[in-house]
């Protein structure tokens, strides 16, 4: 398998959510029920400020103010060396009402524009669509961002409050941006989203699910999600999948790693965390291969 892949950088604009609205409502970019919550035009997070030029938000390590909008994403991204960067955006939250997700939108936009006339580097960038699940914003910016001269494009925001319209709002998106450009879906990849999103005409994502399930002691296998955080596998001498080619099944038990995550060892973390991934990125070969084949 080949392991080598570009670089990413986020935006910062995902973190506008999810040290704003995202952590005061204590929720992610889909819900996972309904909520009566509404976000009003002119509302502000408490943790930060959302302005006409960028972002103020406080360090959560001595409180000092730091200010951020397209000129110092820009910077930040282009010091960093990544291969793709990103335009710097509001991702809205999923209970953000139409009034709000408009204004929001018109200033993402304003800064998208602005994003490309900071860049100085040969970075690849892409811009963001956004619109939240509004069907008539997604497809303005989808039209909007996919008329200015970016080298790819991102999907980002929330995706509403239920999972199974994901592939419908994608195709708003997809049906409106030059199908010669790369599209990415920012933040979205689960093992069951992969063969949807990829049919929906996604062509790159990104998710954090590996690691971060990982570090909490669930695998992915073929099987379904194991948590080897649990007492039960102290004693299971299977690997943590059977079918599973990666040098974590191939050397060690689902006891082992069981046993590690007992006695708060950090190795257990690293080798989920690669199996994870390995796992993940297996599923993506599969596709790739059927795609190839004409067989998807």
């Amino acid at each position: 398998m080949n392991w080598s892949r570009p670089l990413m950088t986020d935006s910062g604009g995902f973190q506008v959510f999810s040290l704003g609205f995202g952590k005061d409502m204590g929720m992610g970019k889909v819900l996972k029920e309904k909520s009566e919550v509404s976000i009003n035009i002119g509302q502000q997070p408490k943790l930060l400020k959302i302005t006409e030029d960028g972002v103020l938000f406080r360090s959560y390590v001595d409180g000092r103010k730091i200010f951020i909008g397209p000129k110092e994403s820009i910077k930040i991204q282009e010091d960093l060396g990544a291969d793709i960067i990103f335009a710097f955006d509001e991702c809205t939250s999923p209970v953000a009402d139409y009034e709000y997700t408009k204004k929001s939108l018109e200033t993402t936009h304003r800064w998208a524009k602005e994003c490309l006339k900071y860049k100085k580097s040969k970075q690849t960038l892409y811009g963001i669509v956004q619109g939240g699940k509004f069907k008539d914003l997604r497809i303005e910016s989808a039209k909007f961002i996919g008329a200015l001269p970016f080298d790819g494009f991102g999907i980002g925001g929330e995706f509403g409050d239920d999972k199974s319209k994901m592939e419908k709002m994608i195709d708003w998106v997809v049906d409106n941006l030059p199908e010669e450009k790369p599209r990415h879906l920012l933040g979205i990849g689960h093992p069951e989203d992969l063969l949807k999103i990829i049919r929906s005409g996604v062509d790159t994502f990104d998710c954090t699910a590996p690691t971060h399930y990982g570090r909490r002691g669930i695998a992915f296998t073929s099987g379904g999600r194991v948590n080897l955080n649990s007492s039960l596998f102290l004693n299971d001498k299977n690997p943590v999948d059977k079918i599973c080619d990666c040098k974590v099944c191939k050397n060690y038990t689902r006891g082992y790693i069981a046993h590690l995550f007992k006695v708060r060892e950090i190795t257990g973390l690293k080798l989920l965390s690669f199996h994870n991934i390995y796992f993940f990125n297996s599923s993506v070969e599969k596709i790739r291969i059927k795609i190839k084949n004409g067989k998807l």
